[in-house]
């Protein structure tokens, strides 16, 4: 595996930075995910969802060590056992599932057994659109809660397909 970028943790933004050899800027934030509280009607702690943003617009060709810091900084993420891990890739765009087939590439890569994947895609339609949402979820085999959560993220999915 390639050597990740230093990377930064910014207090302001409450987000990492990075800037590859060709100048270009990454942004990765972990934002609380109150999703699965609602859904399930009680308090469900340290579920997260993962914000990737590429803050320059250059396009960039293939760097091996963008997927490298991003690995280490999701491992770093998961030093904590009870954290969780949810993100969503919509296709609003049509790159809903490079996206996730990423994603999937770096969880492969990673080889961290202590680090469960399930994956969703959904199909949502309504109003003669069709909206595929690929969506997956981490969690630490060691979590507390992580019964709970895999009920309430299925349960997630059936409310969509139900709109």
């Amino acid at each position: 595996m390639p050597n990740p970028y230093n990377y930064k943790f910014d207090e302001d933004s409450q987000s990492y930075h990075f800037t590859t050899k060709r100048k270009i800027e990454y942004r990765i934030a972990f934002i609380i995910d109150e999703t699965f509280s609602a859904v399930s009607g009680f308090e469900i702690n340290n579920i997260f969802q993962i914000v990737v943003e590429k803050v320059s617009d250059e396009l960039e060709s293939l760097d091996i060590r963008v997927s490298a810091t991003i690995q280490s900084i999701i491992n770093a993420f998961f030093t904590h056992s009870q954290n969780s891990m949810i993100y969503v890739c919509d296709d609003k765009d049509k790159k809903g599932m490079k996206r996730f087939n990423i994603f999937n590439r770096w969880y492969q890569k990673s080889n961290n057994i202590d680090i469960v994947k399930i994956d969703n895609i959904i199909n949502c339609s309504s109003n003669d659109q069709n909206l595929i949402i690929y969506s997956s979820l981490l969690y630490h085999q060691d979590n507390q809660n992580k019964k709970t959560i895999i009920e309430v993220y299925n349960t997630i999915q059936e409310i969509l397909e139900e709109k």
